[in-house]
């Protein structure tokens, strides 16, 4: 009887299966495979580790990580702070439901979409703030630069996500037991003293979890800035994402920007790990 119900259990499974096999088992093995091989046009030649050594010796693959580093130690604290506060008012107001709606529909845009709609909003000839800075008399002002552009990216990603992060918030938030604040109500404690000291310390599961998921999005930034190069000159190595798509597409090494993928699918693994790592020891303490 147990053999049966695996039997149909793995029946229902096989689709899934099937398509995960075809979708993302194959293409990595084939990636690892093809990662340890030389290439030049349609020519190929086994090189062993040299793609790898290439890479970890690579200043501009390690270079690319400049804007990530900035959005984990800008945008992420930011966004999670930004998405606690809506959280908590989505909370108080009554009917929040509309609300809720509109904070979620810039995540519900595709990431192309969301960056083509930002470079019209940032174009010379387009935007709608190239006038209204001339209006309030300063002139013909350049919006995007080398120097802005972080910011700009900054502004772009906190609207796409921020919404999604405080609906995950908002939906822990009221899965809470609403004992604890009651209890601390009945002791004397302010809504901020429950907030700050019973609500939030609650959250931390969801927030490790939304760090994790954020930090690996920030490595792998893509679509916002290569929207957005259509309207400034970007190096090609101005996120590791770019610097992988130029190599491969670009410049017709294929194999070594296999290799490069791979080496930053193992940094996303060792960040996923140390975030993970220090939740579970932290949970370990306090139990």
């Amino acid at each position: 009887m147990r053999k049966r119900h695996s039997v149909r259990a793995y029946l229902f499974l096989s689709p899934f299966l099937v398509f995960f096999i075809m979708v993302i088992v194959y293409p990595v093995i084939s990636g690892v495979i093809l990662s340890f091989f030389g290439q030049r046009g349609a020519k190929m030649w086994f090189v062993g580790i040299k793609n790898y050594a290439s890479v970890l010796a690579d200043q501009k693959f390690w270079g690319s990580f400049g804007m990530p580093v900035f959005l984990l130690l800008v945008q992420i604290p930011l966004m999670i702070i930004l998405g606690i506060f809506i959280a908590f008012l989505f909370e108080r107001v009554k009917g929040s439901s509309v609300y809720r709606l509109i904070f979620y529909l810039p995540y519900a845009l595709p990431g192309v979409i969301a960056g083509i709609l930002w470079s019209y909003m940032f174009s010379k000839s387009m935007s709608p703030f190239v006038p209204l800075f001339e209006a309030l008399g300063f002139g013909k002002v350049e919006l995007i630069t080398n120097g802005s552009l972080p910011f700009i990216l900054l502004v772009i990603i906190l609207w796409e996500w921020t919404g999604y992060t405080a609906l995950l918030l908002y939906s822990t938030l009221v899965s809470l037991p609403p004992e604890y604040a009651e209890a601390a109500q009945i002791d004397g404690a302010t809504r901020f003293q429950i907030a700050i000291h019973i609500k939030i310390p609650l959250l931390k599961d969801t927030i490790i979890l939304l760090l994790i998921f954020n930090s690996i999005g920030a490595i792998q930034v893509f679509n916002e800035p290569k929207m957005l190069g259509g309207l400034i000159t970007l190096p090609p190595n101005f996120t590791p994402a770019m610097y992988i798509y130029n190599e491969a597409f670009s410049y017709g090494a294929f194999t070594y920007a296999i290799a490069m993928g791979l080496v930053l699918a193992a940094v996303i693994f060792i960040i996923s790990f140390f975030f993970m790592k220090s939740s579970v020891k932290e949970l370990a303490v306090n139990a």
